[in-house]
C-alpha cells in the first residue's frame, strides 16, 4: 500500500522547487505518493487558511506546509495548521530563495529582503522561476544531497519516507 504526502508551498515558486525535489525524490513506484500543491501567496496564515479549506475531506497520510520565514507564524496558526494534521517547515534562511543560495554555498545577510534574495537566486535558474525543469541544473541530486540546509534535508527527508 502507497503513502500519501500533500506538500503546501506559499506559491508558484515553492510549487516548482518541491515538484522538482518530488521528481529527483520519488520515482512512480516509490511506495509514496505526493501531491505538491502552490497556497495562494500572501500571509502564511492565508496559505494555511486555504489549504486546510481546501484540502479538508481528502486523505493523506502525512500533511506540510513549507513556509517562508520572513514573515512569523502566529502561535494561532500553528495550533490551526497542527490540529489539521499539518507539519510545518519553514524555508531558512528567512524563505525559499535564502535556503537555495545557502544550498549552493552563498552566504545569506540577515540584512538582505525576500526580494534581494531572488534578485540573486533567479539568474541563476534554467528557465522561469515558477517552472519546476528551471531548477534542474543547479540544483540536481548531488547538490541537494550534499546541503546541509535543513529546511532542505527537512523535504528531501519526507519525500523519502514511504
Amino acid at each position: 500500500m502507497r503513502s500519501t504526502l500533500l506538500v503546501v508551498g506559499e506559491g508558484a515558486d515553492d510549487w516548482a522547487f518541491i515538484s522538482h525535489m518530488k521528481e529527483l525524490y520519488c520515482p512512480r513506484n516509490s511506495g509514496l505518493s505526493v501531491k505538491v500543491e502552490p497556497g495562494d501567496g500572501g500571509s502564511p496564515g492565508n496559505v494555511i487558511t486555504h489549504a486546510i479549506r481546501a484540502h479538508k475531506n481528502k486523505d493523506y497520510d502525512r500533511r506540510l506546509f513549507l513556509l517562508d520565514a520572513d514573515l512569523p507564524l502566529s502561535d494561532a496558526e500553528r495550533k490551526r495548521a497542527a490540529a489539521a494534521g499539518y507539519e510545518i517547515i519553514l524555508w531558512q534562511p528567512q524563505c525559499l530563495e535564502g535556503a537555495l543560495l545557502e544550498t549552493l554555498g552563498e552566504p545569506v545577510r540577515g540584512h538582505e529582503t525576500s526580494r534581494q534574495l531572488k534578485a540573486r537566486l533567479h539568474p541563476r535558474l534554467a528557465g522561469r522561476h515558477t517552472d519546476a525543469a528551471a531548477y534542474a541544473v543547479p540544483f540536481p541530486r548531488p547538490v541537494l544531497d550534499a546541503t546541509g540546509n535543513l529546511s532542505i534535508v527537512s523535504l528531501r527527508t519526507a519525500l523519502l519516507s514511504p
